[in-house]
């Protein structure tokens, strides 16, 4: 018998997949179009249209990136651990990125770390990856650094689309693929089943509902909201630990991208925050 989770209350859906169907590198497109929809009216339009723009140009960098390795050799825990040594493929993405990006609109101090970025030798480019790949954020140079996240992603997310959902192991603590934290989470329309987004491959993976992403205690949760919402988004908090994700339900919030919808309601974290709680995720375009 399968000990993977089952849907309860008569169980006719059948088990729960544990990864969801990759979205590839389309999600780079339906990300863009998402930060475009949701810059209109919004106090961070100018920076969400940027991130737009960033987004696209990681769509860009992913249709010209080389095939990845064959994925059939990979260890089914965490292939792509993403704490051990990688190639400097990223590299790659990099420069369609920052030949899309340059020419658009954008502060002065993103124009300057971004032609700083294309002008790093091999070894800090291996030394910036790094850095970002093992959370090790500090002394970090946040001028450069998510440029340098945008890339690594389109690697990663490109890796992972290629790896068959039903070979990855459940592992605890984190990506399932690439043992990166979260970016945010989402809870389905349909069957309300509660999925955590990577923030650096994209993939989705399963996690009972109202438990803690962090040290996995089902005690203490709660949840938090702006005045107003509409439930569409809400931060699920642990008193065990101090820790809260955002959840973005799908049910009033169809389009929702889990990257571009955390940086669009950044007021949630502030309210979150100043109730003693430290965010159990990582939006790598918010590096600051």
């Amino acid at each position: 018998m399968s000990d993977s989770p089952r849907l309860v209350g008569g169980g006719e859906l059948g088990e729960i997949p544990y990864l969801r169907p990759h979205p590839g590198p389309a999600l780079f497109t339906r990300r863009s179009a998402r930060f475009e929809a949701l810059a209109g009216g919004h106090t961070l339009g100018d920076y969400l249209q940027f991130c737009g723009r960033l987004s696209a140009a990681q769509a860009v960098a992913s249709a010209e990136l080389p095939p990845p390795p064959d994925a059939r050799n990979l260890a089914a825990v965490r292939p792509l651990d993403a704490s051990v040594s990688h190639s400097d493929e990223w590299t790659e993405a990099l420069q369609p990125i920052v030949r899309e990006l340059l020419p658009a609109p954008m502060p002065a101090a993103a124009r300057e770390g971004l032609t700083r970025l294309a002008n790093l030798g091999r070894k800090p480019l291996a030394a910036l990856a790094a850095k970002i790949l093992s959370g090790d954020f500090e002394g970090l140079d946040l001028a450069v650094a998510p440029f340098a996240a945008a890339a690594l992603q389109v690697q990663f997310v490109t890796r992972a689309a290629r790896i068959p959902v039903g070979a990855v192991a459940r592992a605890e603590g984190g990506c399932p693929l690439c043992g990166s934290r979260p970016v945010a989470g989402v809870v389905l329309g349909d069957d309300r089943l509660r999925y955590l987004a990577c923030a650096l491959c994209g993939s989705q993976w399963y996690l009972t509902r109202v438990k803690c992403s962090r040290c996995g205690s089902t005690a203490g949760i709660s949840y938090f909201s702006l005045e107003g919402d509409s439930g569409a988004v809400k931060a699920e908090a642990c008193d065990g630990c101090r820790s809260y994700v955002k959840l973005f339900y799908l049910e009033r919030r169809p389009a929702a991208d889990p990257e571009a919808d955390d940086l669009a309601t950044l007021a949630l974290d502030t309210l979150v925050s100043e109730q003693g709680y430290q965010k159990n995720a990582l939006n790598l375009f918010l590096l600051a």
